[in-house]
């Protein structure tokens, strides 16, 4: 069989090359398995460590700078090229082309990305590539700084000064539950509590949490629920009117085995539903009231 040869330099082909025309080398560089940018600019959140290309922050596994590096780079460049996943990538960095700021923080970096192709090991391409890192505040984390940003209220209310106990111990409750859902995401957060005559108005970072807490609180609690929103602006990007949500929350003044008078008898709290209270009287008569009754009468109790 006569010798075959490549079509770019001559040379003669084998039966390992991967082209009928071209010899492996000349193949490779005609049909890289990925072409990237020869520069990139990534922004790195100083504070949380999160990395965007622009305006979508994503929170790294890690918070140390070359595995944000990394991360970043497998998220934002070869994404489109792992999808097939039938390329193995790995990443370098040259430590000598580290620039820093006079804050010693990293400002560009050359890296090295190497890719093989996993049905044939020999198919193989490898660019460097310099990343320009700018050290800015994400969105979230300048509304943290700020501690003035906010999305929803939750107001807490008890019918009087009798119950300020309970707020007490529902807001310990409360701080220690956001702090565990900061720690997992970190949008989460409460920017401001203000303190009101019978409760606090607890300002919060998202409506999610604000949904969490409603959620948290009715495993342990009775309550009177009403929600509103107020229109207070428009997203022009997505083309829909913004709302700042708020729910207030009063909480049952009444628990079970409480004893109560009611036109001039006395019953006891025999049983709490979602939304009735259930009451028995001394000679056996059975009473259902609404929640809402606890709240615009005037409740004695007689408690021993």
């Amino acid at each position: 069989m006569p010798n075959r040869f490549c079509a770019i330099c001559g040379k003669i082909l084998v039966e390992t090359d991967p082209h009928f025309g071209m010899c492996l080398e000349c193949y490779l560089k005609e049909h890289p398995l990925f072409e990237l940018p020869d520069q990139y600019s990534l922004n790195i959140c100083i504070d949380c460590g999160s990395y965007s290309k622009k305006d979508d922050w994503v929170e790294p596994l890690e918070n140390e700078i070359f595995s944000i590096i990394e991360q970043a780079v497998q998220q934002l460049l070869l994404k489109p090229y792992s999808k097939k996943n039938n390329i193995d990538f790995s990443i370098s960095f040259n430590e000598e082309s580290f620039v820093f700021s006079s804050k010693e923080l990293l400002n560009s970096i050359e890296i090295a990305i190497q890719g093989v192709l996993k049905e044939k090991s020999n198919i193989t391409h490898e660019q460097t590539i310099k990343l320009n890192l700018n050290h800015i505040l994400c969105k979230n984390c300048s509304n943290l700084r700020g501690g003035t940003y906010f999305l929803s209220i939750v107001q807490l209310r008890v019918k009087d000064e009798k119950q300020f106990d309970l707020i007490i111990k529902i807001m310990e409750e409360i701080n220690e539950y956001v702090e565990r859902i900061f720690e997992r995401d970190h949008r989460h957060y409460i920017s401001k509590i203000e303190d009101q005559k019978y409760g606090v108005d607890l300002y919060l970072s998202t409506n999610e949490l604000m949904n969490y807490l409603i959620k948290f609180l009715k495993t342990n609690y009775y309550f009177l629920l009403k929600r509103s929103k107020k229109l207070v602006g428009r997203d022009s990007q997505k083309g829909r009117n913004l709302y700042r949500l708020k729910s207030l929350i009063k909480f049952l003044p009444v628990s079970n085995n409480d004893v109560i008078l009611i036109e001039n008898q006395n019953y006891v709290v025999e049983n709490i539903t979602k939304n009735k209270v259930i009451l028995r009287s001394e000679n056996n008569t059975k009473l259902i009231k609404d929640y809402s009754y606890f709240f615009n009468e005037k409740i004695i109790k007689n408690n021993p």
